[in-house]
């Protein structure tokens, strides 16, 4: 009777941490983008919740306005990715900057919240991950190039999140053309990242956009 009183109590502990990590995260992306939109609420043993956070790209010192979400996963840094060597941070989250907080992009951002955990692999910048199809619906675009954020908050959540002691990664999500993939293969990341300035690379996924290359 008190081992299985032992048992109950030690597995309510670990329910209750792993709660407070996922309000600790949100907390952190609160403190820089308010309060999300929505929040979608995972159901799965692997727990990836989503917020989506109403966000104008323009910036307030320019005319005009380009709203959108800015979507950050919750829960893919509750454990360590397999694998993770060098100087790479141990536990990472999500980022996509979409127009509308569609089941779609959600489904995708779920989908690569749990690869690592399945193919005991680990995501960092400048990784690729290979979809099958088209992932987004008006795309021919099949490859996700992790980045790390560029915009103030966001760059403000990457550098204040830690989890257990380690530091969280912030990749924000984009997709390239086959063409592009080629690019970075041959010439490098950074010629890339280049050509993404030269051609105003959109903050916001626009699936209509024309490969670079």
């Amino acid at each position: 009777m008190l081992s299985r009183l032992a048992k109950f109590m030690s597995g309510s502990g670990r329910t209750s941490h792993a709660a407070e990590f996922y309000r600790h995260r949100l907390a952190v992306y609160q403190s820089e983008l308010d309060e999300p939109e929505y929040s979608f609420t995972d159901t799965a043993e692997r727990r990836i919740d989503i917020h989506a956070f109403g966000r104008d790209f323009v910036p307030a010192c320019e005319e005009g306005s380009d709203e959108g979400y800015v979507l950050l996963t919750n829960g893919m840094s509750q454990t360590r990715m397999p694998g993770v060597h060098g100087e790479a941070k141990p536990r990472a989250e999500l980022m996509w900057y979409v127009r509308e907080p569609t089941e779609e992009f959600r489904a995708n951002l779920r989908w690569l919240a749990n690869l690592p955990f399945i193919d005991t692999t680990w995501f960092g910048f400048g990784h690729r991950v290979a979809s099958p199809w088209p992932p987004v619906a008006g795309t021919d675009f099949q490859t996700f190039l992790f980045l790390t954020p560029i915009i103030g908050p966001d760059k403000q959540i990457a550098e204040a999140l830690e989890i257990a002691g380690d530091p969280v990664e912030i990749l924000t999500v984009n997709l390239i053309s086959h063409e592009e993939l080629g690019l970075i293969k041959s010439s490098g990341l950074d010629t890339f990242l280049d050509l993404l300035d030269e051609n105003d690379y959109p903050p916001i996924f626009d699936p209509a956009r024309k490969s670079y290359v």
